[in-house]
């Protein structure tokens, strides 16, 4: 079992549960970087509830974030670390140079993305693409780890392999530890899986005994009791939460005070997810305007809600808007609607 593993057997946590190079965590836990889920608004939000994961931006492209024009080079907000920021790429020298502009900008964790399977990510020879050529993602990894190895831990985030006939997970996990990475996080599933069928954890648990390094597990964790037993089978050091989070920001601090505790918190009520759904999408506004904004909102809305009665008739509602008061205007009527629910139940 590695270093540093607690369970919930343990009453409490005693000092750090999980170094990542000289960075030392609070929590085993950790949020994934998602594409249009994990940015500014949402990490912000997020820590409203928790302040011991690390968590992860959404991700960066190398050569975007080198060519950005006419705009300030990203710098981690006050009140957000630590945080991890993820790259994406294929050019060595970019990678690297990239790592060092995200450092400059206050990271705790700079992440290589091994794991992205949208097509037009993987075409590039970018994301889940570089596990078929592995000489070329060893030369990406020295460069980073060369580049900013001594500021920061170097990361990766992984799936299982090209598809069922490449699982070369046991490979790409001791070619990163030859390169000095400091955390090995492993999605259980091929890039030919995309996001189907069911997380492979015997294969993370394969890569947890197979190097030195932390390995983090990631796939299909959706609450606190699959966290616990998904860590004390597979010996990983940590979880990473990823879809399981959308819409649910209590999600990490749930899983952690259960970890520490053994005690499962409740989840948040009706009321409460409708008025933090309400939060969020301002805050999405006040980042991005109110066009961006209130269309970003409306995939969290159906997170959110999920499971809610007349859930599937706001999401038609809130599709429908293209304002900011438009928008409040269906999602106080919305939450008006379950108090009388709630009302009526307690009656």
């Amino acid at each position: 079992m590695p270093a540093g593993f607690r369970g919930p057997s343990d009453a409490l946590y005693n000092g750090e549960v999980l170094k990542i190079g000289p960075l030392a965590l609070e929590s085993q836990v950790i949020l994934a970087p998602m594409c249009g889920v994990s940015d500014l608004p949402y990490l912000r939000l997020l820590r409203r509830f928790d302040t011991r994961s690390l968590v992860f931006h959404e991700m960066f492209s190398a050569v975007g974030l080198l060519h950005w024009k006419n705009q300030p080079r990203f710098e981690v907000p006050p009140g957000l670390r630590p945080i991890g920021l993820q790259l994406f790429g294929h050019d060595p020298g970019a990678m690297a140079e990239a790592a060092i502009v995200l450092v400059e900008g206050g990271c705790d964790v700079i992440d290589i993305n091994l794991g992205c399977p949208v097509p037009k990510v993987a075409k590039n020879c970018d994301g889940s693409a570089l596990l078929k050529d592995t000489p070329l993602l060893a030369r990406i990894l020295e460069a980073m780890v060369r580049a900013v190895g001594d500021r920061v831990p170097v990361s990766i985030k992984m799936r299982l392999g090209w598809d069922d006939q490449q699982r070369n997970y046991l490979e790409v996990a001791r070619i990163a530890e030859a390169a000095g990475v400091s955390m090995i996080t492993v999605h259980g599933r091929t890039r030919s899986q995309m996001y189907a069928g069911t997380a492979d954890w015997d294969a993370i648990a394969e890569v947890a005994a197979a190097v030195r390094v932390p390995v983090v597990g990631n796939g299909d964790v959706h609450d606190p009791l699959t966290a616990a037993r998904r860590l004390r089978e597979s010996g990983c050091a940590g979880v990473m939460v990823g879809r399981g989070a959308q819409g649910n920001p209590w999600l990490l601090p749930r899983i952690d005070q259960y970890l520490r505790t053994g005690r499962l918190p409740a989840e948040p009520t009706a009321s409460e997810r409708l008025e933090v759904a309400r939060e969020h999408c301002r805050m999405l506004i006040e980042e991005k305007g109110e066009r961006v904004g209130v269309a970003e909102i409306r995939k969290h809305v159906a997170w959110y809600t999920r499971g809610l009665p007349g859930s599937a008739e706001l999401r038609n509602q809130v599709n429908s808007t293209r304002t900011e008061a438009e928008l409040y205007l269906a999602l106080d009527a919305y939450l008006a609607s379950l108090s009388v629910i709630d009302a009526n139940v307690v009656a």
